[in-house]
C-alpha cells in the first residue's frame, strides 16, 4: 500500500485549457472603494441618527406626535419605547446596509455582472434617503448616495462594462461552456 502514488491536482488532466482572468480596470477598483466609502458613510450617518434620537428634542417631538393622536394613557412609557424602537431600527438597518455594501463591493470587484445590476437598483432606491435630510448627518447621507451612484456608473461605462463581459466569458470558458 505504501507504493501507491499520492493523488495530486493537475488542471491539464481534464483536457480543457484554463482561460486567464482579464485585468481589472482602474475604474472598477475606484468603484470598489467608492462603495466601501458609502458603507463608511452609512455607519457615520447611523451614529448621528442614534445621537439625534437620544436627545430631549427628539423625545419631545415624539411626545407631541403621540399627544396629537389621542393615545389612551397606559402604565408604559410610550415615548421611551418609541425612542428605543427607533434607535434599534436605525442600528439594524445600518448593519444590514453595511453588509450589503461590502458584499456588493466584493462581487463587483470579482466581475459579477448581476451584482452591478443589484447595486444599480439599490442606488436608485437610495435616492429616497435624500427626501428627509437632517443636518449634520445629511451631509454623510448625500456623500453616501453620490458615492454609490458614481461607483455604479463606473461599472456600466467602458472599460468597466467590458470587464464584466470578459469575466462572464472567462467563467463560461472555464466551465466548459455550460
Amino acid at each position: 500500500m505504501s507504493n501507491m502514488p499520492m493523488p495530486s491536482y493537475n488542471p491539464e488532466w481534464s483536457g480543457q485549457s484554463v482561460v486567464a482572468l482579464p485585468e481589472r480596470p482602474q475604474q472598477i477598483r475606484w468603484a470598489f472603494w467608492l462603495i466601501m466609502a458609502a458603507a463608511v458613510m452609512q455607519v457615520i450617518s447611523a451614529i448621528f441618527g442614534v445621537l439625534f434620537m437620544s436627545t430631549a428634542a427628539f423625545r419631545d417631538s415624539i411626545a407631541a406626535e403621540i399627544a396629537k393622536q389621542d393615545v389612551p394613557a397606559t402604565n408604559q412609557d410610550v415615548v421611551g419605547i418609541t425612542v428605543s424602537f427607533s434607535i434599534g431600527t436605525v442600528i439594524v438597518t445600518a448593519v444590514l446596509a453595511v453588509i450589503l455594501y461590502v458584499a456588493i463591493a466584493f462581487l463587483i470587484k470579482a466581475g459579477r455582472g448581476w451584482a452591478r445590476i443589484v447595486g444599480a437598483v439599490l442606488a436608485a432606491i437610495s435616492l429616497t434617503h435624500l427626501l428627509n435630510l437632517t443636518m449634520p448627518d445629511g451631509i454623510f447621507t448625500i456623500l453616501q448616495v453620490l458615492a454609490g451612484i458614481v461607483a455604479l456608473i463606473f461599472c456600466f461605462i467602458a472599460p468597466g462594462s467590458k470587464y464584466f463581459s470578459d469575466m462572464k466569458n472567462v467563467r463560461l470558458a472555464n466551465k466548459g461552456g455550460k
